[in-house]
């Protein structure tokens, strides 16, 4: 019988639900803010509300823990013996020679002065405050506050994502200026009832000089104040919306900042889909969104709610969908594990409300023993399994396919999208990963540290960025094409879309159209439908592909396990000791969760490269489907970033490669358990692409199931 089809040939036009809410007045909502004079602390907590955070932290056992590491941290501040040390050389190339003693430096005086800060306000013990004003200080009589790599000598040729103009020769602040920026607001809230006036004055100054006054009135110079579907804008933002909140009794005419960051955060939130989708990845959406919600929640305060961002349509009901659903979804310069820090998660559970939020971070997030953990705990929302475990990100047309998040059962997560992220966006339209096991069966390249050039005009030449470190098709060898070179103008319409999509209880389906990703010299059209059968966990990918008769097809695989190639099958082999990104083995990742400012590398937060070693488990097997003569080739490309040590790296992979023998051609490969391939009802397979839509069967345990591709949908039918 037939079970199921779908077309969606009108149902993903989404400029409906990508339709821009109104933005608010923020200038008027601010205008009055400097006007009524507050006590500090005021920017996460007042005097009147420690008493129930005491509360909080006496009466749950984790948050008690916490805090006592916290407070053993500060009794080792206390009593450690700090010279009068000059900092080390700033190194402008850290990103060559992999290491930033300087920004080391800084981390270590700034996150020392905000835990004394904290346990200031927590104990009242005022021998918290000498100590910490020695630690601010240093701080402030730092030159600036910025990452080296981010200055004019390294970031200038850097390829500007959208809203940058491409002139840009002003780098006076950047996301570690951020952090930085908001650490000290922080200290300067908590410390203030303690400071004489020249101890209050001096950080206010540093505040305003290395914060506000090489923003303010510049904005139109910052090439990140614009560049709202970068991470960059809700993070700088918020480093200068906390400082302006933080100074107002001070200096109430920064009202202006605190609408411009109003602006900003909101501008970047708007282009979070309304679906959750966020085009940097799920790394950088965690990235950008935690920094951002610190300003959220200030504002609010500040507001009395009359800024709540939080109810902005990309933030609730629903506010982490793309961190749960898009688990396994480690696409571009992203991450596919469980990202987001818990205190970032479980206050966008509270404020929203949302029971699927709320089961993300209590299943997935891994706890934090930070001082913000203690100040945003876990959410008194009741969690809540969602019932469907798929999702399509229409807004980014990514979508993954799962029929539970259990180990046991196949992820799959692919994209289309468009090639004009070079920020983070990589020349990947229609790849995709096999999840399974805890294993990337099928996944991407591992990626290397960030070095000088790789956001400039070298990016595409980078494997983990260009096609052929992607699970993509070839012709002849031609790879995708970007949609923006330094100093080009930027071209329209490069890249494709997911056409169709659909999950039912026993299957999931999408279709997707990466052609226009393609120069169109050798590849003339390629459509790929990915399918996975949630009972059996096999998975079906179909590639049509129009070329020149004769020219060399090849379907590229990236395995993230050992892989024994035959002359019919692949088979991927779960053996022990695989690690979980790629088969190539990678540093543990530095993360913003234990740290309030970014340490050096500290972009693994957002690529996730966590090693994870496995027992044996079950093999996976390849089995190409194509009505004529094909190969299957194994390969490995180096890779190399530009660094002072060499770090030569060699990512395998594995192909179906096919010489066209029409200018319509039909590619398959079957991807199943090896146990499918044993025993009484073993898999049984085959490809008829004679007719005007190919046809696959396949039969195992006693069950045949034929899907039929048509142009416009998918016939799944089972007997």
């Amino acid at each position: 019988m037939i079970k199921s089809l779908f077309t969606l040939a009108s149902a993903l036009v989404f400029s409906g639900a990508l339709a821009a809410q109104v933005q608010p007045d923020f200038k008027s909502l601010t205008a009055d803010l400097g006007k009524a004079p507050r006590a500090h602390p005021y920017l996460l907590f007042t005097a009147a509300e420690k008493p129930a955070l005491l509360q909080h932290i006496k009466q749950d056992r984790r948050s008690a823990e916490v805090f006592e590491k916290i407070l053993l941290e500060g009794r080792r501040l206390i009593n450690a013996t700090v010279e009068n040390e000059l900092p080390p050389p700033r190194e402008m190339h850290t990103r060559y020679v992999g290491a930033d003693d300087y920004r080391r430096f800084v981390a270590q005086h700034l996150n020392a002065a905000f835990s004394l800060a904290f346990l200031y306000q927590m104990t009242g013990d005022e021998k918290y405050v000498a100590k910490a004003f020695f630690h601010a200080n240093i701080v402030c009589a730092q030159e600036n506050w910025m990452q080296t790599p981010h200055q004019f000598d390294v970031i200038y040729p850097r390829v500007w994502p959208y809203g940058a103009k491409d002139d840009e020769v002003a780098f006076t602040y950047d996301i570690t200026a951020s952090a930085t920026s908001q650490q000290m607001a922080y200290i300067y809230d908590w410390l203030y009832p303690a400071l004489a006036k020249p101890q209050r004055d001096r950080l206010r100054g540093a505040l305003l000089e290395k914060a506000i006054m090489r923003v303010r009135g510049n904005y139109e110079y910052l090439w990140w104040a614009t560049a709202y579907k970068c991470n960059w804008s809700g993070i700088c933002h918020t480093g200068l919306g906390l400082a302006a909140l933080a100074l107002l009794d001070d200096d109430p005419q920064l009202t202006d900042v605190v609408a411009r960051s109003c602006e900003g955060i909101w501008n970047m939130i708007e282009h979070i889909g309304p679906d959750g989708g966020w085009q940097e990845g799920r790394g950088y959406w965690a990235y950008g969104l935690g920094e951002s919600v610190r300003f959220i929640d200030a504002v609010k305060r500040a507001t009395g709610g009359k800024i709540d961002l939080f109810k902005h349509r990309s933030l609730s009901p629903h506010p982490v969908d793309f961190g749960l659903f898009g688990m396994t979804a480690g696409f571009g310069d992203g991450s596919g594990n469980a990202v987001g820090d818990s205190y970032v998660m479980n206050k966008l559970a509270q404020e929203s409300g949302d029971p699927r939020a709320a089961w993300y971070v209590k299943n997935f997030v891994r706890s934090g023993e930070t001082i913000f953990d203690l100040i945003w705990p876990a959410t008194t929302v009741t969690p809540e399994k969602p019932a469907e475990t798929s999702k399509f990100f229409p807004s980014i047309d990514w979508a993954v396919m799962r029929k539970d998040f259990g180990a046991d059962y196949i992820t799959i997560a692919t994209k289309a999208g468009m090639n004009d992220d070079p920020h983070h966006g990589h020349l990947d339209c229609g790849t995709f990963s096999i999840n399974w096991q805890g294993l990337n069966f099928v996944g991407e390249v591992p990626r290397t540290p960030y070095d000088e050039k790789y956001f400039g005009a070298m990016r595409w030449d980078y494997l983990e960025a260009r096609t052929s470190g992607h699970n993509c098709v070839m012709v002849n060898g031609e790879e995708q094409i970007e949609a923006k070179l330094k100093d080009q103008p930027w071209r329209d319409g490069i890249g494709g879309h997911i056409t169709s999509y659909t999950s039912e209880s026993g299957w999931a389906a999408v279709s997707m159209d990466p052609t226009h990703a393609y120069p169109g010299k050798e590849l003339k059209r390629w459509n790929r439908w990915i399918v996975l059968d949630k009972e059996t966990n096999l998975v079906v990918v179909l590639d049509q592909v129009a070329c020149a008769v004769g020219a060399e097809i090849e379907v590229r695989f990236h395995p993230g396990v050992e892989t024994d190639v035959a002359r019919d099958h692949v088979t991927l082999r779960a053996t022990a000791a695989e690690i979980g990104r790629g088969g190539r083995q990678a540093a543990a990742p530095t993360t913003l969760a234990s740290t309030p400012i970014p340490a050096a590398g500290a972009h693994r937060y957002a690529t996730g490269e966590t090693p994870t070693t496995r027992t044996r488990r079950t093999d996976l097997e390849m089995i190409p489907l194509f009505n004529g003569d094909f190969s299957l080739i194994q390969g490995r490309q180096p890779d190399l970033p530009v660094m002072q040590e060499p770090q030569l790296t060699w990512a395998t992979y594995f192909s179906t490669v096919v010489k066209a023998s029409a200018e319509e051609n039909v590619i398959a490969a079957i991807f199943c358990p090896s146990d499918l391939r044993q025993g009484d009802g073993a898999l049984t397979c085959k490809m008829d692409s004679t007719g005007a839509a190919p046809v696959i069967s396949y039969s195992v345990r006693g069950k045949t199931t034929k899907l039929t591709f048509a142009a416009d949908k998918l016939t799944h039918e089972e007997k």
